[in-house]
């Protein structure tokens, strides 16, 4: 890289003599970087409807460029490689005897990007800014850090509220920030971070308006030997029509969104334009058992309510029409990706397999004795109290995948006899109104990881039912034996007893159907090999090829690429 430029700053200078320009002009020009001289990798992690200069890895309204890529983490778990932790500002781990502690090694010699030096003094403080701001816990560290202390010998010492053999994977993904920078910082809760000091390999921001901003090379950067990119470039992108029109002009390099029939809108118009479709996690049907409306409240508090809905959606045609085919039904009640099979008992699938087919005629039956009956002949079913039942469905403006999913639906239900209207809203609004309960029903897709307690954890946890948490368990629905369940599987470190936690938990909410599981769906990853090399695919499968920002393994990704001319 380096002989490149100077070639390149040498050239130019000869250029510059030879039209009349002036030496020291000449040389400022060939040494100022431009985006002709710079390799810059354009990248689409999510949707956002305007460009702001936030990077504050603790905010929802972060830029999705901020986590890894400015802020490291301590340890990457490598989860397409059974988890196998990839060491970043941290060399090592190591648990407690009796699982009450965690012990951090830190790395030497790892600079900030402003050039002073990181130490255990940055981790203890950000750990304590989510303590002190239970805004910023948005991992729910603090049910289980009671203390973070400093050791010698660039140690940090988690003593823990309750043992939990896996907190580890938790712990790692609280950001770090700089001490020096943040100890100032009145408000780190609406803090915006305009100008970052990082630890990550890109933390220079540069050229941010409002519809696109480029992030550059952290110069202080402990593997600078990796340093293959230049810069990482975020431009606009606002829905998914919008996407996919740009994509198949080959503007993104590396992105991760749905492309409906990928093959013939995208893969077919470029050799270098590549994608892999590893399987994921369920979109669901989510219920607000907090609704405003105390008779919504109620009808969304009865289990056979719920079945009758479950029972009215056609899996198959979701996904022939909303995925272009891109997925599976659902045949867990509990939502349960089908990658965990073998975690399932067989018996349990088959009991509340019937809940989960279609079967109209079932669902009216269901709805007709819960008095949920067209009384004045218009064709809709109001309410016992005779009140009309109106309900939406709230899905992300732009998504396109999940608004065709809520058209459907409410065509549907329509079919038993319910009026719903779909809801679209911004990302952004999406989340808050998820967040505080305003709205009655919404799609979500959700987080996975090697096992499915991730999965059950995150959507139905009640500790995670606060606004400073992700969208998952916002149905609000709780259950005292599923939070002792989810607390006891951290404690367990014989596999037959984490099974037999899974097996329970999944009967639960299967027999609960808390949620209405739609169909399970694929990560959505696209990639342009016309400019750069290195990628994963199912033929190198390194790790995670995800861009997306709840991917940490984008980090060791972004690393091994590089451009094509090198």
């Amino acid at each position: 890289m380096f002989k490149t430029s100077f070639h390149r700053v040498i050239s130019r200078s000869i250029k510059c003599l030879l039209i009349g320009l002036p030496l020291v002009s000449c040389y400022l020009a060939a040494a100022a970087p431009t985006d002709e001289n710079r390799s810059i990798l354009t990248v689409v992690p999510e949707y956002k409807d305007r460009i702001i200069a936030n990077f504050n890895p603790f905010s929802k309204a972060s830029m999705p460029t901020t986590h890894e890529f400015i802020f490291e983490p301590l340890i990457i778990f490598n989860s397409l490689q059974n988890n196998k932790p990839e060491y970043r500002l941290a060399t090592s781990y190591r648990l407690d005897k009796d699982l009450k502690g965690i012990t951090f090694t830190l790395r030497d010699n790892v600079t900030w990007s402003d050039g002073k030096p990181f130490t255990a003094d940055d981790v203890v403080f950000s750990f304590y800014l989510a303590q002190k701001y239970p805004e910023l816990d948005s991992h729910g560290i603090n049910q289980w850090v009671e203390k973070v202390y400093k050791r010698p010998s660039g140690e940090v010492y988690f003593k823990l509220v309750k043992p939990n053999a896996l907190v580890a994977y938790t712990l790692v993904l609280l950001p770090i920030v700089p001490k020096h920078q943040w100890e100032n910082v009145a408000d780190p809760v609406s803090y915006a971070n305009a100008t970052p000091i990082g630890t990550g390999p890109y933390t220079q921001v540069e050229a941010l308006n409002e519809s696109s901003y480029l992030q550059c090379q952290n110069p202080s950067y402990w593997q600078a030997e990796l340093h293959k990119i230049d810069c990482l470039r975020y431009p606009k992108v606002t829905n998914n029509d919008d996407f996919i029109a740009r994509i198949a002009k080959g503007e993104f390099d590396w992105t991760g969104s749905f492309i409906p029939d990928i093959e013939r809108h995208y893969a077919s118009y470029s050799p270098d334009f590549k994608y892999w479709l590893p399987p994921a996690s369920n979109i669901s049907l989510m219920f607000n058992f907090k609704a405003v409306d105390p008779e919504i409240q109620a009808l969304f508090a009865q289990v056979e309510f719920r079945r009758a809905i479950s029972m009215s959606v056609q899996r198959q045609l979701l996904i022939d029409i909303a995925s272009f085919g891109q997925g599976v039904p659902s045949t867990f009640a509990s939502g349960m990706s089908q990658r965990f099979t073998r975690w399932a008992d067989p018996v349990v699938t088959e009991k509340y397999l019937p809940y989960m087919t279609f079967n109209p005629a079932l669902a009216i039956d269901r709805l007709n004795e819960l008095k949920v009956v067209d009384k004045d002949g218009d064709g809709w079913r109001e309410l016992p109290s005779g009140k009309k039942l109106e309900l939406t469905i709230l899905t992300p403006k732009g998504w396109s995948d999940f608004n065709t999913t809520a058209l459907l639906l409410v065509e549907m239900m329509e079919q038993v006899g319910i009026r719903v209207s779909p809801v679209q809203v911004d990302f952004t609004l999406f989340v808050e109104q998820l967040a505080h309960g305003d709205y009655t029903m919404a799609l979500t897709n959700y987080p996975q990881g090697p096992t499915p307690f991730k999965y059950f954890d995150t959507a139905f946890n009640s500790a995670y039912q606060a606004p400073q948490y992700p969208r998952y368990a916002m149905h609000f629905y709780q259950n005292p034996r599923i939070d002792e369940l989810l607390n006891q599987f951290p404690t367990v470190s014989l596999a037959h007893k984490r099974l037999a936690i899974i097996r329970e938990l999944n009967e639960i909410i299967a027999s609960q159907q808390v949620t209405v599981p739609l169909y399970n769906t694929v990560q959505f990853y696209q990639y342009n090999t016309q400019r750069f090399e290195g990628w994963f695919n199912e033929n190198n499968p390194i790790a995670s090829p995800l861009i997306w920002p709840q991917a940490p393994e984008r980090l060791l990704h972004v690393l091994a690429l590089r451009p094509k001319d090198q």
